[in-house]
């Protein structure tokens, strides 16, 4: 909603959508402030020909006048230095976006502007003597002219400009983020929000970071967050990480979920991800049945109105081979119809005595259509491939790990992994007016998988021989969503309210036939491959359905300029159903989760806010033995801060939290691939992030945590237990500095830091894995906006270390020293 404008109660018979799927109507009215007529600003125009071009008023693109009286006035400080540094300045404290022809700016300085005022008063001051102007294109986007270009526009004149570049912009949630630090999400609210406005700790790993480090997987992006680890890939098939001591191993994509019991069964590509978001905590509220340490979601890249052509290629040591694509561009002349495409193809041995190299294929297609200035649809769908040596690390050997190289492999030749997914989905978006949207989507994935593996069944007495079995299993699953929401602004005497209106229905199938077979043991001091598996016994099938439907609601209040409420609740309905070897389970479950949050604000870049959220996760399935699981429940409270220095440059969170699980699962020790619930687990601790930009060049992003996770209630394991895998203490730093002007202009370097304490490797607390502190390095250089080059160290004092640990025989050891060099082309 604009400021300093209230939106009415929604009014009957304005307009209907027809969706698919559903019908929804959202009736609204709202009231306008009179605006000049476009022939009052010619008039006034040509009443001040003799003024400078900068002390002409802005204007939008329809020709109204802007009434600087009327407008909200921002603190501006912007020291002296070249225009185009100095306008990107001017968007961030803005808040507008900014688009210059870069030919207009070049050379060009600017004495810069310092105060409180209006953003025509700052960019008039900043302006000054540049011999520029500008306008504005609705009420967001500032164009800076050339003074003859305008007088042109004027008179009539076609005005022709070369290619537009951004200068400042203004952030929005489902787009990309200028630098190392994001200002907006949707992923707590399904709203366009500040993150300062939320009650909740959340944190967002740009794309910058992602191409600076070279992160290939969600474990390299999540080593950037607090309290965030990787938690082992289920034998080198799919990521899981760890988020406040609980396991996540279901990613959300554009605010789709998938069901979090089945989750993804291959690793999740970075290539069309614009940039990764982690809400910390429970998200049933908004997003249904979810694990209760937090949701990962994973924002893609959106079509351009600009034609945009990418190309990489990346090479590294262990065979690495990573090309890439990023091609987007509009289909017709308004631009209203526009496609983007990503691709990517992987291909490396690995630093473990590997049979075979892993290879992944990956594409991306997405399409926006806007039907009508308030109606648009995008469609998108993706495809992926991966082959993989099948491998669940290292064992336990007595209290520590075993004393075997890294390198050391404990399968077979014939263990490996083989799968296969597809997405697709639409989004159909409508706004009544500019109070009143309405969003509808639907997504269908489909998967199959197929794996034979060795795995290992624990060490011998001797403390050398390592048992294994063969297993044989195939996979398919399909997951269909369904979300329809309703978006509203309006007001309540001194209460300005966002509210939330939204209904989903989920339903998710997964077939698995796996049959167990004998191997021969292994020695994990001197191994001697080419066993063979022995015959199969009998093929067991567990057929598993679930169906999910939830209504929820949410109020985002503000009350005056300090204080803002967020409430909000969802009942959901599970009914699933799983069959295993004749013995069928069908129980169906129901729940409320609330969530209430408050934010005060003593000044606008400084945020104080508390929260209180829960969790409900029905589950599919049973344990080794066949008893059902039962639904996962989940809660926490949550205080802390958050603050924007330097000019909005630099945001910092700090977080204190504890959260309490209930009937947990985890995986189960003596029997891989298969789960157990431990009753109940809490974690408790503080956390601090910092991201963004220090000086001109150099950005920063940093975390820091402690946590007290452990066992609080149990019949298998001994309470007080620590959480496996969960470090007392972990923090990163990483940071950048690129060269801005000069010779050297375009020259970078960075560096960082991540470390993780010791931890416990298993539940019961048998063996602890050793803490590690790991070095990366990186330089880089454009040699001009077409043309870029970089080199990447991973852990660049090649240390030891394990990554991550579920078990005694499942024990993730970290990569060595690893090279990444990259050449990219953009147009």
């Amino acid at each position: 909603m604009k400021t300093g404008t209230k939106a009415e109660a929604p009014a009957g018979g304005e307009r209907t959508i027809l969706l698919v799927a559903s019908i929804v109507t959202v009736l609204a009215a709202t009231g306008f402030g009179e605006q000049a007529s476009a022939q009052d600003w010619q008039d006034r125009l040509r009443q001040s020909e003799h003024d400078t071009a900068v002390d002409r008023p802005g204007r939008d693109e329809g020709g109204s006048r802007i009434a600087q009286a009327s407008m909200p006035q921002s603190d501006f400080d912007i020291p002296a230095q070249p225009l185009t540094s100095a306008l990107t300045l001017f968007g961030r404290q803005s808040g507008l976006q900014v688009t210059v022809d870069g030919a207009l700016v070049r050379n060009l300085s600017t004495a810069g502007v310092r105060g409180t005022m209006t953003t025509d008063q700052a960019l008039q001051r900043l302006l000054a003597g540049t011999g520029l102007t500008y306008s504005r294109a609705g009420d967001a986007t500032i164009v800076i002219r050339g003074l003859a270009e305008q007088e042109q526009e004027q008179d009539g004149a076609a005005l022709q400009l070369g290619p537009i570049t951004v200068e400042g912009a203004s952030e929005s949630a489902y787009g990309p983020v200028r630098g190392y630090k994001a200002s907006r999400s949707a992923t707590a609210t399904k709203t366009d929000t500040l993150l300062l406005d939320i009650p909740q700790a959340i944190q967002v790993v740009p794309r910058e970071v992602i191409e600076d480090q070279k992160a290939n997987s969600l474990s390299d992006v999540a080593r950037n967050i607090s309290n965030v680890q990787a938690s082992g890939t289920f034998g080198n098939r799919q990521e899981a990480l760890r988020i406040r001591g609980f396991e996540q191993t279901a990613f959300a994509t554009d605010g789709m979920p998938p069901n979090p019991f089945f989750g993804d069964q291959i690793f999740l590509d970075l290539a069309n991800v614009e940039r990764v978001e982690v809400l910390k905590g429970p998200a049933s509220v908004l997003f249904g049945p979810s694990e209760v340490g937090g949701l990962v979601n994973l924002v893609t890249k959106q079509p351009l109105d600009e034609p945009y052509y990418a190309a990489d290629v990346t090479v590294g040591n262990f065979e690495f081979v990573r090309p890439t694509v990023d091609l987007s561009t509009p289909l017709n002349e308004d631009k209203s119809l526009r496609v983007r495409f990503n691709g990517a193809y992987q291909r490396n041995d690995s630093f473990r005595d590997f049979f075979i190299d892993s290879e992944r294929v990956f594409v991306a297609a997405i399409g926006a259509w806007d039907i009508t200035p308030d109606t648009r649809l995008t469609l998108n769908a993706q495809y992926a491939d991966q082959e993989n040596q099948f491998d669940r690390g290292l064992v336990a050997v007595g209290d520590d790990v075993a004393d075997i190289p890294d390198s050391r492999y404990l399968g077979e030749r014939f263990s490996q992994f083989e799968g296969k997914q597809a997405r697709a989905r639409y989004l159909l978006e409508h706004n009544f007016n500019s109070a009143w949207q309405v969003r509808n989507s639907f997504r269908f994935v489909a998967g199959d998988s197929f794996r034979f593996s060795a795995d290992p069944r624990g060490v011998q007495a001797d403390n050398r021989t390592l048992n294994r079995r063969a297993f044989h299993q195939r996979d398919d699953f399909r997951d269909f969503r369904f979300q329809n929401d309703v978006i509203g602004e309006f007001a309540t005497g001194f209460l300005d309210h966002k509210l939330l209106i939204g209904a989903e229905a989920a339903r998710a199938e997964r077939k698995v036939k796996f049959a167990i077979g004998a191997l021969a043991p292994i020695d994990i001091f001197d191994p001697i491959y080419g066993a063979q598996p022995g015959p199969l016994g009998a093929t067991n099938v567990n057929d598993d359905r679930i169906h999910v439907a939830g209504f929820y609601l949410q109020d985002q209040i503000s009350i005056g300029e300090h204080w803002q409420i967020l409430v909000g609740g969802r009942f959901d309905y599970a009914d699933s159903r799983s069959e295993r070897g004749g013995s069928v389970n069908d129980p169906s479950e129901h729940d409320f989760t609330p969530r209430v949050g408050l934010v005060y604000k003593p000044i606008q870049s400084v945020s104080l806010f508390a929260g209180y959220g829960e969790s409900f996760e029905p589950l599919v399935g049973s344990t080794f033995d066949g008893t059902p699981f039962k639904p996962e429940t989940g809660e926490q409270i949550e205080a802390g801060i958050k603050a924007e220095f330097m000019d909005n440059r630099l945001s910092a969170t700090l977080t204190a939290f504890e959260l309490t699980r209930q009937d947990v699962l985890t995986a189960d020790p003596d029997n891989p691939g298969f789960s157990v619930q431990t009753g109940e687990q809490r974690s408790r601790g503080v956390e601090l992030d910092i991201a963004g930009e220090i000086l001109p060049g150099w950005q920063v992003i940093a975390s820091g945590a402690y946590i007290d996770a452990e066992i609080t209630e149990d019949n298998r394991f001994e309470p007080g237990n620590r959480i496996n895998d969960v470090p007392d203490f972990s923090g990163s730093i990483w940071s950048t500095f690129e060269i801005q002007q000069g010779d050297f202009k375009g020259l970078g370097f960075g560096a960082g830091l991540f470390a993780v304490g010791q931890r416990d490797g298993d539940l019961a607390n048998t063996f602890k894995v050793d803490g590690y502190v790991r070095t990366d390095a990186t330089v880089f250089y454009s040699y001009n906006e077409h043309i870029a080059a970089s080199l990447n160290i991973q852990n660049l004092f090649d240390v030891d270390y394990i990554e991550a640990s579920r078990s005694r025989n499942e024990i993730y050891p970290g990569a060595p020293l690893t090279v990444l060099g990259t050449l990219s082309v953009r147009f």
